[in-house]
Order: C-alpha cells, then structure tokens, then sequence
C-alpha cells in the first residue's frame, strides 16, 4: 500500500477516534472523553470504543474487549492510555495482551500519572508508536486542570445594556434562548459555584433543566461564609451540596450539616482565598467548574486570574440601578471598547459575549 494511501487511513481513523471522544466529552467526571478505533493491518475497522459515562471503563477496554487476542491490531486513541493502577487496570496492559503491535496516539497524557510513561511502557514491549496531528486542544481544559490541580473555571454573568446585573422587579432579565444557554453550560460543566447573595436573593435550582440532559446536572457548591439559609433552602438543594464557611455557631453547624455537606476554611482576613476554594473542589474530583454569579463571587475570581473563560449575557433591558463592580469587571477583562475585544453572538436580542 502507498504511502499516500497509508496517510489518508491514519488521518481519517484519528478523526473517527476523535469524533468518538466528542460523544461522552462532559459526561465522563474526572477522567478524560477518549475515543479508540482499533483495525486490522488491511485498514478494516474491527472495533471502535469511547469512554464510558462516569468515567470507566476506559475506551481501550470498551473497544478492545470485543474482540479476538490472536488477530494482530492497529489502534487509533486521541489519548495516551493510562499505565496506573486506579479504580481499573492499566490500559496499556490490556493493549498488549490484545496483541496490539502499532499504536497511533493524538495526544501525550498530561497527568502526571501518566505523562508519557504509557507510550514509554508500550514500546518497551514492541509497539510501534506514530503520532497523529488532529485537534491538539481537544483537551486543554483537562490538562489545565491536572497541571494545576484546580478545576478549569468557566464563569457566566447575565448583564443589562448599562452593565447592570440587578433590574428592579425583574428574576430573570435575558430571554429564553439565554436561559437554555445557561442550562448548557450547566451540562457542560462537572461543577457549579454561587455566592451567599445570589443564594439568598434568588434560589436557584442549578440544575440542567434540558430534555434528556438533567441527570448530568452539575455538582453544588456555595460560599455562604455565616451559614445563613432559610427552609426553602434545605428542601431546594440535594445533601451532597457542599458549602464553604468560617462559621463559629456550633447550633447553626449542628443544624446544617444534616443538610449539606459543610467545609469550614479557617479565614482571619474576612476573605476566602479564591485558590483555597478551588483546590477544594478540585479534591471533590471536579475538573470543570461554573462560577454563576453574582458579580461579587465572579470579581474574586477574576481579578486573582483564575477565570479561564467568561460568557457575559447582555440583554436589551437598562436597568436604573448603577453597578460600577461590574463595569470595572469588564473593563479589566477586555478593556473600554466591550464590542471589540469579544467574540459576539446574537441570541434573539440578547448578545453574548465570550472572553
């Protein structure tokens, strides 16, 4: 077989990988979506497997599995495998016993678990490694977070024409087409973070609340540092909410803790490090987190830097009600001219605004 020929099946069973690693991509919690083809050395496609919904098992096993140990293989994976022992075996091992002799990988896995020692272990037993070229930032947001150890933050702020976030007797003041965006970000993200006021002024469910995706509803987390709550709250939020709190009121932690799950931070400067509580979530093995608001909870972590990306939310409403917080906020972000720092959509009359 040519070369050319040779080139064109490497790219387009690289793609198919990666087409499959799109499927499972924010539902597989704190592991990586990864896509494997596996085919014959005649370029017949034997098998395909992409990782399974929470995570496990790996797509190695879910495609190799299926298949006879004596057929000799190629296999296409948009990741490195794994070559520790976690909640499951090591994949690389389950490639060598599948009599796996060439192995195309789009990407070296940035966890230090990993970090080259699966195609290291592979080659020591004869497979020959080639490096596909397809999409190299499929998984950015995932090796910031391993390198780092802190989720990728996503925050989102919903804001007037005058840059307000309040209008007087107005809950919601973005349309529809806004608030579905809102619940996809939701399913996009394994994680979701709100400060004490939007908690007590507007009780949000923070749920996934579109057809067939609400039981991919985020994980819950508040900053509600003197653990005010009333009865609508208890019964609104589910008892793996976490909330972060300096509270000293042993009744009211007494109280609480039959509700949520409470992690006191032990705090003198009357701030919580935005750092402090994001290697936190991080410990709760959440790797993509949502920051919804308000204004004041989005600030803290955007001018310490660990916003990684920002949707504002622009209505057609002014509000009466000034809001400098806020338009210092995106003045810091982008600058004085909003319109051409950002990449802009329409939603209906809404405006969205990505950072």
């Amino acid at each position: 077989m040519s070369q050319k020929k040779n080139n064109f099946y490497q790219k387009y069973f690289s793609e198919l990988a990666l087409s499959l690693a799109r499927i499972n991509k924010f539902i597989t919690k704190e592991n990586p979506s990864v896509g494997c083809v596996v085919t014959d050395f005649n370029n017949n496609i034997l098998s395909s497997g992409v990782t399974s919904k929470n995570g496990r098992p790996h797509a190695e096993n879910n495609a190799l599995i299926k298949l006879n140990k004596k057929i000799t293989k190629k296999i296409f994976v948009t990741l490195e495998p794994c070559n520790h022992y976690g909640k499951t075996p090591p994949c690389t091992k389950k490639i060598v016993n599948f009599n796996v002799k060439q192995l195309h990988c789009n990407q070296i896995d940035k966890n230090p678990a990993v970090n080259g020692s699966g195609l290291k272990f592979l080659k020591e037993n004869k497979i020959k490694i080639k490096e596909s070229n397809i999409n190299k930032n499929f998984y950015s947001n995932y090796n910031y977070s391993v390198k780092n150890k802190l989720p990728y933050v996503t925050a989102k702020l919903a804001i007037t024409k005058n840059f307000s976030t309040v209008v007087s007797g107005k809950k919601y003041f973005t349309n529809s087409k806004s608030l579905k965006f809102a619940h996809l970000l939701r399913y996009m993200n394994d994680s979701i973070l709100i400060g004490q006021k939007t908690l007590l002024k507007d009780y949000p469910k923070l749920n996934c609340r579109i057809e067939g995706l609400s039981q991919h509803s985020p994980k819950i987390f508040f900053i509600n540092r003197n653990l005010n709550f009333n009865k609508k709250h208890l019964l609104l939020y589910p008892r793996s909410t976490v909330v972060f709190h300096s509270s000293k009121d042993s009744k009211k932690i007494s109280k609480y803790k039959k509700y949520f799950f409470l992690e006191k931070i032990e705090d003198n400067t009357g701030n919580f490090s935005p750092e402090e509580i994001l290697k936190r979530i991080y410990k709760h093995k959440c790797r993509r987190l949502l920051i919804e608001g308000g204004s004041e909870t989005v600030n803290i972590f955007a001018k310490n830097k660990y916003v990684n990306k920002f949707f504002f939310i622009q209505s057609e409403h002014n509000s009466k009600t000034k809001d400098p917080q806020t338009v210092n906020m995106v003045r810091s972000l982008c600058g004085n001219n909003f319109n051409r720092y950002n990449v802009k959509i329409n939603l209906n009359n809404n405006k969205l605004f990505k950072i």
